[in-house]
């Protein structure tokens, strides 16, 4: 915010404000740096990685105790997700033949 606040504002709203223009630049280019990008991509092949291992561990005991897996769950809401798409044209569709 580069807008200076209006007289008659409240102490803490002039210090927050103050304290958002000292940080808010520096942050602000370092979200927009390739170092951060990398980092990110980073941080996201990592988390990927680590939940492959995580769930080749424990899918078989979870199998075993007949219970969902992360890979199970994940299958369902991306099933739900066409279902509901498709639910969504049929709406329209019936919509469109009931106007004509």
């Amino acid at each position: 915010m580069n807008a200076k606040p209006p007289l008659g504002q409240p102490l803490w709203l002039k210090l927050i404000l103050r304290f958002e223009r000292a940080i808010g630049v520096p942050v602000e280019s370092a979200v927009r740096s390739d170092t951060y990008f990398d980092l990110i991509a980073h941080a996201n092949r990592t988390r990927a990685r680590l939940t492959e291992l995580t769930e080749g561990v424990t899918k078989p005991w979870l199998d075993l105790l007949n219970l969902p897996t992360g890979s199970d769950v994940r299958r369902l809401r991306e099933q739900l997700a066409r279902v509901e798409r498709q639910l969504g044209e049929l709406a329209k569709d019936l919509d469109r033949s009931r106007d004509e």
